[in-house]
């Protein structure tokens, strides 16, 4: 069998989240030889706005190339806007929030997010700093639901709170350079309205749409199973 060409996978976790998300596919994608790179985007930080979490992106481009870049959930609404940048060769988006350039997410009402995720944010902690601090019941339901009990609660209590002030910002233009795109919408999605978000790749990035089995977080409930699907649309 022909042996897989090293690809560079930058992975970029959506809110509440960190890099840590990305330990089970990364061991994969290493033991097949790949290089993972996941920088930590600031949701923490309710001043932090998408200039700061391009800037995180921008310095894990820095000195690659031919990267792969994936982005999950919250982080599609920078991610697009980074692929000027010649070090990107392909831009994955995975159950990902898309804004449309001119508009902020905001705008969009509560459209782009799946009713449980909306119903959960309602009933959130919202903390002195502006920031959405959810209720850990909620978190297992709506982004773990399908990880065996222990899986879930592991990655449950490593939550943290995280602010919507990129969702809030309008979307600058999309750069001119276009880099080929596929949405990965999952089928049993509590937190995103994928066909929803999918739609506008389709319209603004000219993604391709592969729609795949499983809740929010694949790479957590099947981190084997996605990390070949990364390494096939690579």
């Amino acid at each position: 069998m022909e042996a897989e060409k090293p690809t560079t996978f930058v992975l970029v976790h959506g809110a509440w989240h960190g890099p840590w998300c990305w330990e089970r596919v990364s061991e994969h994608l290493i033991a097949r030889g790949h290089e993972v790179v996941c920088p930590s985007l600031p949701c923490d930080n309710a001043e932090a706005g998408q200039d700061e979490y391009l800037a995180v992106l921008e310095a894990a481009l820095r000195g690659r190339s031919g990267v792969v870049l994936v982005a999950h959930s919250m982080s599609g609404m920078v991610a697009p806007l980074a692929t000027g940048n010649p070090a990107v060769s392909s831009l994955i988006l995975l159950a990902a929030l898309v804004r449309k350039p001119g508009s902020s997410l905001t705008d969009d009402g509560a459209a782009p997010l799946a009713e449980p995720l909306q119903k959960a944010v309602a009933r959130a902690v919202v903390d002195e700093s502006g920031r959405v601090v959810l209720d850990p019941a909620d978190a297992t339901d709506v982004l773990y639901h399908d990880c065996a009990p222990a899986d879930a609660a592991d990655a449950v209590r490593q939550l943290r709170p995280s602010a919507n002030t990129v969702g809030a910002q309008t979307c600058p233009a999309l750069p001119e350079r276009r880099v080929p795109t596929t949405y990965v919408s999952c089928r049993a999605d509590r937190a995103v309205n994928c066909d929803w978000n999918a739609a506008r790749a389709r319209e603004l990035l000219a993604a391709e749409v592969r729609e795949i089995d499983g809740g929010h977080s694949p790479f957590w409930s099947a981190p084997e199973e996605f990390a070949a699907l990364l390494v096939e649309l690579a």
